[in-house]
């Protein structure tokens, strides 16, 4: 007896990483004539969610190795689109902020990625929409609690 083959169209683990991907590439088409690449977004993206972040901290939050975020840092201060601060509480660390330069390279960003949005859930009703992310964000809270109870047990072993 064979096992039944699943509907990997309908499955919500590659649903959200096939939407992921393409986002992505459509983003990545957009905003070629900016002259901003996929790590370059990502990285002022995220030192924007995060200001005054590590190096080590964005490490961890875009899942890439720590030297990779220090030899892209060093590109983006060269550019003028970031600043490293040293951290007060640790001398090997540093802080990152953009700068002037950088957040209106992260406003224009943000309107692209505005209009993509707009754009991928055309047809979906305004209602629709609201309950939708409510729904993700609940299923991100699962994670982050069931990652956390995880950590927890790890460190009781």
């Amino acid at each position: 007896m064979s096992a039944a083959v699943p509907n990997f169209d309908r499955s919500l683990g590659f649903l959200l990483s096939d939407i992921n991907r393409l986002t992505r590439q459509e983003f990545d088409r957009r905003v070629r004539p900016l002259g901003v690449t996929r790590a370059q977004w990502l990285f002022l993206f995220y030192v924007a969610r995060q200001p005054g972040c590590t190096q080590s901290e964005l490490a961890e939050t875009l899942q890439i190795q720590k030297i990779t975020v220090s030899r892209q840092a060093e590109r983006l201060v060269r550019a003028r689109w970031l600043q490293r601060r040293d951290d007060a509480r640790d001398g090997r660390a540093y802080r990152l902020f953009l700068t002037a330069k950088a957040g209106r390279i992260v406003a224009r960003l943000t309107e692209v990625a505005v209009e993509l949005r707009d754009d991928y859930l055309a047809g979906i009703p305004p209602a629709r929409r609201e309950a939708l992310v409510d729904d993700l964000q609940k299923i991100k809270a699962n994670l982050q609690t069931l990652g956390s109870e995880s950590r927890k047990k790890s460190a009781l072993s």
